[in-house]
């Protein structure tokens, strides 16, 4: 009976996150891969009270729940990702996943359910990994809170019940087990539901990339008014990065902070707010690639290697200095360099 009232409390509270989430964020980037991980986690759960017998429509009813973990992957991309495209690679492992628990859901071989669990496990890991990646240098304070909240509980919710099931898979389940996850799945949707409707209720929408463009977010942005010690602060940061703040190696924006005699949070909402950025990093490649730009057009530093200049201007080595090169000028700086000395 506790199961029971705990399982329907936590789909209600479930379908009530669904709701928020379709009715707000649909047009939103990631928006409907959060559906599909809600939509999962409501079909797991009433799993075990539908008793579904025929072999097709339990089938189609698990198959939110097998694609949970490349949704939770997709959707941790999106929200942190800022627009940079999914790898290919990626696509090639949810594939082979999906691949696996299909075979596993019709042929019922106990070694492919075997098999199965390290790609599941995978796909979440790529999912925490890419919930901690750049976490320091995230801008914007709700998705931040809403990267470590995902970090925490989705993340750490769905690593635990991967590896119960598949222990409990060779082991009978001690009595109580049942109601004691249930609770936390009660007690997390409970939470989730609290932030996302009272405590934080444009958390989504802060976090997750629009459909407009960035450039027109940035104007928006730009157009807030500042206080005067805002201005102050904005005008100690521009002379700062002119004189070359920008190339110091491995610079965060801790150490920013830091050498502005401000505080982190003060100065996060600044760039974030004011100036439309929504990752450090990517403020800092502005100036990074403006100076490398110039410095590679000059035919007075033709001799100059590529990774010269990298390291000069703050990167710690060639590689993520031509991503964020090719990025902003679609095209690597050796091409770059060629094709404007061939002017």
């Amino acid at each position: 009976m506790n199961y029971d009232f705990f399982t329907g409390a936590s789909c209600s509270l479930l379908l009530l996150a669904a709701a928020r989430v379709g009715l707000g964020n649909t047009h939103r980037q990631g928006g409907c891969w959060l559906l599909v991980l809600i939509c999962g986690a409501l079909c797991y759960l009433l799993q075990p009270l539908l008793s579904i017998q025929h072999p097709l429509v339990h089938f189609l009813f698990n198959l939110p729940v097998i694609f949970c973990p490349a949704a939770f992957w997709l959707f941790t991309h999106t929200l942190c990702g800022d627009h940079r495209p999914f790898p290919r690679w990626g696509w090639g492992f949810i594939a082979t996943d999906f691949a696996v628990e299909l075979a596993g859901q019709f042929n019922q071989h106990p070694l492919l359910y075997v098999i199965a669990q390290p790609f599941k496990l995978g796909l979440i890991g790529a999912a925490l990994l890419t919930l901690v990646q750049q976490l320091q240098s995230d801008l914007v304070a709700e998705r931040r809170l809403l990267r470590i909240a995902l970090l925490i509980a989705v993340g750490g919710y769905m690593v635990v019940v991967v590896c119960a099931e598949f222990l409990f898979s060779f082991h009978q389940v001690p009595k109580g087990i049942p109601t004691l996850h249930m609770i936390m799945v009660s007690t997390l949707t409970f939470a989730s539901c609290l932030w996302l409707l009272a405590l934080s209720p444009r958390a989504l929408e802060d976090s997750l990339p629009g459909v407009t463009e960035v450039a027109e977010n940035n104007e928006e942005n730009a157009a807030e008014p500042l206080d005067q010690a805002q201005c102050a602060l904005l005008e100690k940061l521009k002379r700062h990065m002119e004189t070359g703040g920008y190339r110091h190696t491995g610079l965060t924006i801790r150490e920013l902070a830091q050498q502005l005699d401000t505080r982190e949070h003060i100065l996060r909402a600044l760039i974030n707010r004011h100036l439309g950025y929504r990752n450090f990093n990517e403020y800092l490649n502005q100036f990074r690639i403006n100076e490398a730009s110039r410095r590679l057009a000059d035919p007075n530093e033709a001799h100059l290697p590529v990774l010269s200049i990298a390291l000069d201007i703050g990167y710690r080595s060639l590689s993520p200095f031509n991503a964020a090169f090719k990025r902003h000028h679609n095209q690597t700086p050796t091409e770059f360099r060629r094709e404007q000395l061939a002017v």
